[in-house]
């Protein structure tokens, strides 16, 4: 048997998205010798198209077919490619909102206030570039979105996003082709590297290796572009970071051996559901950013409204509809504008691993976040009205389109089955989740597990509980305050040189 390839480094860092990055980094420049692995492959800047059929197998994992199962299934996306989700996502940075940092607080997470953690958010947001749009890069679609939030007295808010001077060509989720969007991969990854960092992608790790109780490695196995599993790694490390995201992450601690009884547990989702209005006028929603506004009139309803642009492929897949029908709407393609909006969890699921070792997810939405969910598809559908649709098409099976604002405003009171209900998702958070309490917690107030001395979550499986919002900004903020908690405590973690 050919002996594994073996590494050592004194802080390992799994996963290279927002959490991973922002902590390897961080490290990196306190002078920690670091080591990043990642699942997927490295692509850079050049290697991104507009093409669906090319990009998703390289930057997606599953293709971008994953499923939470429940009552109604859940389908998620997330990336994997050196840079993970950040590759991929619409790039929109909001801090934690206040009223969710209160809760926390509620909950004995007193370090983590908006206070505290402003510090965070300016070095992240310094690293990443967060700024407002270009006014001339917005497309007709947000117009449309912005003019239907006025007409109807609802407050809409200009998103900030990681990128410089983005050139709007709406093709976010296969990579920025023009390298605006300051992802991971092109901001913290060559920071990190610039200062010794060292990079392995197309690593699969199987379980995290502990010595006298604390981490001390890992065990996995490089994996070929097919996917399948080649040449055996095994790196000795002083202190082990997780951030595989909120499935692979308690999948992997399991895996290995941790046992906490809320592990797994807490799954978060932010169900989405989506509209799409159809207008008279060339919309074109290719042509320009992503997403320039949301709509957070109702956040304290638990829901936020916004717009994205989608590519014809996807739009045709999602519609309920085959053959000439499908074709025939296609062709108004130009003429539509696709919206949605996410829900903040009320109740939540779990992730169990199965046989295989790979992560199982569950999750049935509740009665009330039901509701909420079809509020968001009633309002957003009010918002194309006002702004000049003539018909929108909703996630209900058996109530495929609607004609008027009259039939939009009774939507609201619908009674609909949750098993009747598309719905998607992006944000999965939770599932190893902080806090002070050992039993109710898997990690402390800077990630380290409990009773695993060395062992790290920097991820979205740390959030206490949902953020409402688009969920990158908080998992970079709290990566960057954990990682320069270990910087400021290295003689803890890091074993001292022989002499």
């Amino acid at each position: 048997m050919a002996r594994a390839r073996e590494e050592r480094c004194e802080a390992l860092v799994v996963g290279s998205g927002a959490g991973g990055a922002v902590a390897a980094s961080e490290l990196a420049e306190a002078g920690w010798d670091v080591l990043i692995l990642e699942e997927g492959g490295h692509y850079t800047t050049k290697d991104f198209s507009i093409h669906p059929r090319e990009m998703i197998p390289k930057l997606y994992r599953d293709g971008g077919s994953a499923v939470i199962w429940g009552k109604p299934n859940i389908y998620f996306s997330e990336g994997k490619c050196v840079g993970g989700s950040t590759v991929i996502n619409g790039g929109m940075c909001w801090r934690t909102p206040e009223k969710i940092l209160a809760r926390w607080a509620s909950e004995g997470i007193a370090e983590i206030t908006a206070e505290k953690m402003a510090p965070h958010y300016e070095r992240v947001e310094k690293y990443i570039n967060v700024a407002h749009q270009d006014p001339e890069s917005l497309g007709r679609d947000n117009e449309i979105f912005v003019e239907g939030c006025r007409k109807m007295g609802w407050s809409v808010t200009p998103n900030r996003r990681n990128q410089i001077h983005c050139a709007g060509s709406n093709t976010c989720i296969f990579g920025c082709p023009t390298g605006a969007k300051q992802s991971t991969l092109v901001s913290y990854i060559p920071r990190a590297r610039n200062v010794g960092a060292r990079l392995l992608p197309r690593v699969r790790v199987e379980k995290i290796l502990f010595k006298g109780g604390r981490a001390a490695g890992i065990e996995g196995k490089f994996t070929r572009q097919s996917d399948t599993p080649g040449e055996k790694l095994i790196v000795h490390a002083d202190t082990v970071l997780v951030a595989g995201g909120a499935s692979q992450t308690p999948a992997l601690l399991l895996r290995s051996g941790v046992r906490h009884s809320q592990l797994g547990k807490n799954l978060l989702c932010h169900p989405n559901v989506k509209v799409i209005g159809l207008f008279d006028e060339d919309v074109s929603s290719y042509k320009g950013v992503h997403q320039s506004h949301q709509c957070h009139h109702f956040f304290d309803e638990g829901m936020i409204l916004a717009i994205a642009g989608v590519p014809p492929a996807l739009v045709a897949m999602g519609f309920p509809y085959f053959g000439k029908q499908s074709a025939d709407l296609m062709m108004h393609y130009n003429n539509m504008v696709f919206a949605g909006g996410l829900v903040e969890d009320t109740g939540s699921g779990h992730v169990k691993v199965l046989g295989n070792g790979q992560p199982l997810m569950r999750y049935d939405i509740n009665a009330a976040d039901t509701r909420t969910a079809i509020k968001v598809a009633a309002r957003v559908s009010q918002v194309l009205f006002a702004a000049g649709a003539k018909k929108c098409y909703l996630p209900f099976f058996g109530l495929d389109a609607i004609d008027t604002m009259d039939e939009a405003k009774k939507l609201e009171a619908a009674d609909i089955p949750a098993k009747h209900i598309e719905l998607l998702t992006v944000h999965i958070m939770g599932t190893a989740r902080m806090g002070p309490d050992e039993k109710r917690c898997v990690v402390g107030d800077y990630g380290e597990v409990y009773g695993h001395k060395g062992l790290f979550v920097c991820d979205a499986s740390a959030f206490p509980g949902a953020v409402g919002v688009n969920p990158m900004e908080t998992i970079m903020a709290l990566s960057d305050r954990f990682a320069r908690h270990l910087a400021d405590h290295r003689e803890d973690f890091v074993a001292p040189k022989a002499a």
